[in-house]
């Protein structure tokens, strides 16, 4: 087993990478729409209508898919979050199976928690399931104190947040001895991708 996982959010800094190439590297964990180009080795959606989407193309019978219980359409072959998650949302969702599964380094690419405008960053927007790509930005605290409480749980892990956009990295989880931040550049030459 690789040590690298990565957890690909949907923010527009995940543009900067390119899925297939981490698959080389390590473990890829993503969330929602990304299946339409790119296979992960493990899924998660926690919307409804999301999670009801993948599973009724099948995607869910022939990958590794995980959702909300009460997600799950019988004999889809979804799998069920783990309990104590499982109101998390997806990207956290992804980290914390990564962590549970014991990879020394996780790192978060595409959690970008900010915009560089008013309206929603995400790669998505205006698909099916997604705000529409003139929406205003909805606040990230929900998912920046999930994440914080993952890094914080799993101690001996180290949590690597990749090209934060604008710079921004939650003081919080700056406070985390197994935390860091790492430049686009530092963290491709590390992978040599």
């Amino acid at each position: 087993m690789s040590e690298f996982a990565f957890i690909l959010g949907n923010g527009k800094t995940r543009l900067d990478v390119t899925p297939s190439e981490l698959s080389a590297c390590g473990r890829v964990y993503a969330c929602n729409r990304i299946y339409n180009e790119f296979t992960p080795d493990v899924l998660v959606s926690t919307d409804a209508a999301m999670a009801r989407e993948i599973q009724e193309t099948g995607y869910s019978e022939n990958n590794l898919h995980y959702t909300r219980e009460s997600n799950i359409i019988r004999g889809s072959g979804a799998r069920a979050l783990m309990p104590e998650y499982s109101g998390f949302s997806s990207g956290p969702n992804a980290v914390a199976l990564a962590a549970a599964a014991e990879f020394p380094y996780i790192f978060l690419i595409g959690f970008d928690l900010v915009s560089e405008t008013k309206l929603i960053n995400n790669i998505y927007s205006g698909t099916p399931h997604y705000a529409t790509s003139d929406s205003l930005t909805t606040s990230s605290d929900n998912w920046v104190n999930q994440i914080y409480e993952i890094i914080e749980k799993f101690k001996n892990q180290r949590f690597i947040h990749i090209n934060p956009l604008l710079g921004y990295t939650p003081t919080n989880w700056e406070t985390l001895p197994n935390f860091e931040a790492m430049d686009l550049r530092g963290f491709k030459f590390m992978l040599n991708i």
